[in-house]
């Protein structure tokens, strides 16, 4: 524990590097991954609140500095080793923040942070769990060779929103105020969690955006962009931290490339706050915008693809002012 560091100090300022740091835990004897951007804190078990007909994951509430946080078993919900203590009490909590919100991981222990490139973390066939109506997400989303040993990174936010955002995340389609020709628009989704690529490709279909592509990294993104095949793009949509490339350095190509700088990017990500919105300004993203708001989503590419707002600034804090 020495070796964690104040994780809200300033980590990685310079934007598209394509580096990133993790956090290696361990549930039973096999060692798990977050990317720290999304860890506030490490705190020891807490005293838990239950909750009636809670979630099975969901252990209960806990209060840290005077704010009520969910806590979530990550063991129980990865269906990983069962806990000797199914009330929290062992273990390690991860404090997280994604999605403009704080959630606890119980965890067994937590081990240090490796600095990383992207490049190192490989895609993998997601392990899978059943949501709430039976449907198989991934919740694992690339796997990394840490000194000899193979550490998967979790999916937080697929795990945080099967549990907590279910009914907000059941958006059939989004209506066109806009009048866009959507069918006749060309989108490059880079989306690495099977639960939001899913989600993603399934209301750009029904809003009528029939030619939306998706991609699991950047790397594959820019390969289908700069390869000229299917015609102009209209826009990107891109999540940050992706596996062989993060959305941050497949900006910093387009925008970098005189052939492709007029592609508007979107950044789509639960890293997008106020505190770290000057990463995606200063490798030139149109807009950014945090998950899990898909019908925001859709709208800001409508209004982007009809060039009702062109202007980076001001499109960013309309995005960043829904999250505040």
């Amino acid at each position: 524990m020495d070796e964690i560091r104040n994780l809200t100090g300033d980590i990685l300022l310079e934007a598209g590097t394509n580096e990133f740091e993790v956090l290696v835990f361990r549930l039973g004897d096999r060692g798990f991954g977050v990317n720290v951007a999304k860890v506030r804190e490490i705190l020891q078990p807490l005293p838990v609140i239950n909750v009636p007909h809670k979630h099975p994951s969901v252990i209960g509430f806990i209060h840290v500095r005077g704010t009520t946080l969910t806590l979530i078993d990550l063991n129980e919900h990865l269906r990983s080793v069962p806990r000797k203590k199914s009330d929290g009490s062992d273990g390690t909590i991860i404090i997280t923040e994604f999605n403009a919100v704080r959630i606890g991981f119980l965890v067994d222990e937590v081990e240090r942070i490796h600095r990383l490139s992207w490049t190192k973390l490989l895609p993998i066939p997601t392990l899978k769990f059943a949501d709430s109506e039976g449907a198989k997400i991934g919740c694992t989303t690339g796997a990394l060779d840490i000194d000899g040993r193979l550490i998967l990174m979790v999916d937080f936010e697929s795990v945080a929103d099967a549990i907590l955002m279910q009914d907000k995340l059941k958006i059939k389609s989004v209506d066109n105020p806009l009048g866009v020709d959507r069918a006749s628009k060309r989108v490059i989704i880079a989306e690495d969690s099977p639960f939001m690529r899913n989600q993603l490709g399934r209301i750009m279909l029904a809003s009528g955006y029939e030619r939306t592509e998706l991609y699991s990294d950047g790397q594959a993104a820019w390969e289908a962009i700069s390869s000229d095949k299917g015609g102009p793009i209209d826009a990107v949509v891109s999540d940050i931290e992706m596996p062989r490339m993060d959305g941050l350095h497949l900006t910093k190509l387009i925008k970098a490339s005189a052939k492709y700088r007029h592609i508007p990017v979107v950044l789509f990500s639960s890293l997008i706050s106020k505190d770290n919105a000057n990463k995606g300004m200063q490798v030139g993203a149109t807009v950014q915008i945090p998950k899990p708001d898909l019908p925001e989503m859709v709208q800001l590419v409508d209004r982007i693809i009809s060039g009702e707002v062109v202007d980076q600034t001001t499109l960013s804090e309309i995005a960043l002012g829904a999250a505040a």
